[in-house]
């Protein structure tokens, strides 16, 4: 294979970053690990995100700690910042509000669904269109709740396979201009040889989609394999681990209705915050697409 990429080695510090989000990471370690000075890492980072490192991570932990407030209701707030890096509960709390508008408490009471709602909710959960950019009317839709147990009664709870991913990572793009991107990026692999007709495509989200603005939004969306020609492609593992999955085919519909009919309304089951949320998409034998949702969960 060719010697790894500048972008696919700021994929892996990215990963690293995101694995270790309650650690303290010195820039010069980071840097350090993608063989970069740390003035020439930051300005790369910068260039490829949009954010310092340092800024990247600060957001990255405030929304695992929203996560977590959200779904982990009897861990403390003091807790949650802590495992969130945060060195006290007053640096928290500030930062906190800085980003979300609301104190740690409000959110956890319900503010995440303002936040959701009013923040991101055009914007939230849309990318799943990737396979008909041309769908304007459906991407653009505002989300519209579905009958109460119409989601959750199609939901089955399974353990998925580990799996190696090559992929594009998309920063800073949400509703129509991803699903553009994903398109184009698709119809590019199928021209390389890498893919075909039939080969099912993941799109991944390491954060919940629904409290992620579209500055901030980080979509992997890629292939199974562990080699490619193009080492510009980034490489990752999928971890195996139990999912809420919903199949899907002539329709295209969204984590948010898997949470709020189906998650949020049942006791055996909570989000698992350490995987990630994925779709999977392929083209059935009369050329639909096809394919689910898989929501990360675990044991109440």
């Amino acid at each position: 294979m060719k010697p790894t990429s500048r972008v696919s080695r700021l994929y892996e510090v990215m990963d690293l970053m995101l694995d270790s989000v309650g650690d303290p990471l010195a820039l010069k370690n980071l840097a350090a690990s993608a063989s970069y000075s740390s003035f020439h890492f930051d300005r790369i980072f910068r260039e490829l995100t949009g954010f310092s490192a340092v800024e990247y991570q600060r957001k990255r932990r405030l929304r695992r700690a929203a996560h977590l407030l959200r779904h982990e209701p009897d861990v403390s707030i003091l807790r949650i910042a802590q495992d969130c890096g945060f060195p006290s509960n007053a640096a928290f709390a500030k930062a906190f509000k800085q980003q979300f508008a609301m104190s740690a408490k409000v959110w956890r009471e319900g503010g995440w669904r303002t936040y959701m709602d009013q923040q991101v909710g055009r914007e939230s959960d849309v990318s799943f269109f990737v396979a008909e950019p041309d769908n304007l009317a459906v991407i653009l839709a505002p989300y519209c709740p579905p009958e109460p147990g119409s989601v959750a009664a199609r939901i089955r709870v399974q353990v998925l396979p580990a799996l190696n991913l090559r992929y594009q990572r998309f920063f800073g793009q949400s509703g129509a201009a991803l699903s553009i991107a994903c398109n184009l990026f698709l119809c590019e692999r199928e021209r390389c040889g890498d893919t075909n007709a039939a080969t099912p495509w993941y799109g991944v989200f390491d954060e919940d989609p629904g409290f992620t603005g579209e500055r901030e939004y980080c979509y992997d969306f890629g292939f199974a394999g562990d080699a490619t020609p193009d080492p510009g492609l980034g490489l990752r593992l999928l971890p195996a681990g139990t999912y809420g999955v919903l199949d899907f085919c002539g329709e295209w519909p969204r984590f948010r209705s898997m949470y709020e009919d189906w998650l949020d309304r049942q006791a055996a089951w909570r989000l698992d915050s350490t995987r990630p949320h994925i779709q999977m998409v392929e083209r059935g034998p009369d050329g639909r697409w096809r394919g689910w949702l898989a929501l990360p969960v675990k044991k109440r």
